[in-house]
């Protein structure tokens, strides 16, 4: 395993050379995952993660949900108005909190003019072939982790992810854009409520009330857990010799004539001939001082975690259209998640819109309601982009620095996936497949 050492002094911060390698920034999902794919190139790495272990940030208590049939950008046509109609309302599912924060509105102004049903359905395809490596990629990991010696378990269901809808016409909307997915390769099913609840027992009792008018069901989907995946993944890099620094705070990316030499951090300057910022919320601040937007603007979302209700709690994961809710089961427990903020850096758990999304899952889900009691609360900051898709790739005039930030909802579905790709492109001056749609520059 590469061990850094602790070399002279630069400008009385201590350094850690870490001779032709490679540093990762954040130990989420997409950082943990891009350090593992590096190592698995011969690349000495070294992966920086400012909390005391691998994500422990928003790929903590996310939906759980691995949904490449689901990779449709938020802002779309309905979204102004639906804005609108939720002000003022605590369990509003999308929540606007104006700021004297000019990143805020510009990124609003961008994420509005993206709210065109074409410039939805011109993301599609780049997120799929994203989320389709991700999926090949979590199939090696297993593979090759189990070989290591310890199985990668992030209690994985393979049992797809049906989207409920209460009224037709939200079904019909739902049936033309997935039409996209159908024609790149990606069976989804029409089903009748009645259909819906034979798939998933659980939702009879929402199917009996008529909260069902039908669903759409895509059976090569599955679920698992976050947190445990990039645990899991970092241990899994570690073995491969990654030198992981929990707790460290990377402060800044240090250049020298317009290339990269390292990074500043609580710990020391550690030098590397190339940064990876997988940093989340936090890639804006790191890009900062070259004067590079990222365009990743915070966006605070809720889950509620409980018991499973025992003899009637779902086996398939649920996406409920309606109350904008996403429930997986996780072992012995099921997670809802839900709600997007657009209201800056606060991570206040503000009980009212927590316990809407505990509302909204019992709302759904009657049988979860003997264990409100035993509810945990959780909510965290996604890394969003104006038109949902994440940065990947080299950042322009530094040389050595690139990006992986910016997945929002899609952490979990894309991670792997951009990891593998920007790994591939780090390596071997290529990428497969093509991030151009995915350049820091495309705004």
């Amino acid at each position: 395993m590469f061990e850094p050492h602790r070399g002279r002094s630069l400008q009385g911060v201590t350094q850690v050379k870490v001779p032709r390698s490679v540093i990762v920034i954040g130990a989420g999902i997409v950082g943990a995952s891009t350090a593992y794919e590096l190592a698995l190139r011969g690349v000495a790495v070294t992966l920086i993660e400012a909390r005391g272990g691998a994500g422990l940030g928003t790929s903590y208590a996310n939906g759980g949900q691995l949904s490449a049939c689901e990779v449709a950008p938020w802002a779309g046509p309905e979204i102004p108005g639906l804005i609108l109609r939720w002000l003022g309302r605590d369990d509003a599912p999308f929540r606007l909190r104006p700021k004297m924060d000019p990143e805020q509105w510009l990124w609003l102004l961008r994420f509005l003019m993206r709210c065109r049903a074409s410039a939805r359905a011109e993301r599609i395809p780049p997120n799929l072939e994203i989320a389709l490596l991700t999926r090949a990629r979590l199939a090696a990991y297993e593979r090759e982790i189990a070989a290591a010696g310890t199985p990668l378990d992030f209690q994985r269901k393979e049992k797809g992810i049906l989207r409920i809808f209460r009224d037709m016409h939200a079904l019909k909307d739902a049936e033309k854009e997935s039409a996209i997915i159908t024609r790149l390769g990606l069976e989804q099913k029409v089903l009748t409520p009645g259909e819906c609840a034979a798939l998933e027992p659980a939702l009879a009792s929402a199917m009996q009330r008529g909260d069902i008018a039908g669903g759409l069901y895509a059976a090569s989907d599955s679920s698992g857990d976050a947190h445990l995946f990039s645990r899991g993944i970092a241990d899994g890099a570690a073995r491969l010799g990654v030198t992981i620094m929990n707790g460290t705070n990377a402060t800044r990316i240090l250049t020298d004539s317009e290339a990269v030499r390292g990074v500043e951090t609580s710990q020391g300057v550690i030098d590397a001939d190339t940064v990876v910022i997988a940093a989340g919320t936090e890639t804006r601040a790191l890009l900062a001082p070259f004067g590079i937007r990222s365009w990743i603007y915070p966006l605070k979302g809720y889950s509620v975690t409980l018991p499973a209700p025992e003899g009637n709690a779902p086996e398939v994961s649920i996406t409920d259209e309606a109350r904008k809710i996403v429930i997986s089961r996780l072992g012995d427990r099921i997670r809802a998640a839900g709600q997007a903020e657009v209201g800056g850096y606060d991570l206040t758990l503000e009980g009212a819109r927590a316990r809407s999304v505990l509302d909204a899952l019992e709302g759904v889900l009657p049988q979860t309601g003997p264990q409100r009691g035993a509810a945990e609360f959780w909510c965290g900051l996604r890394p969003m982009t104006p038109d949902g898709s994440p940065m990947i790739g080299a950042v322009p005039g530094i040389e050595g620095l690139f990006v992986n930030s910016g997945h929002g909802t899609l952490g979990w579905t894309l991670g792997p996936g951009s990891a593998a790709a920007l790994a591939s492109l780090i390596c071997d001056a290529a990428s497969q497949p093509d991030l151009s749609p995915f350049s820091i520059n495309r705004f």
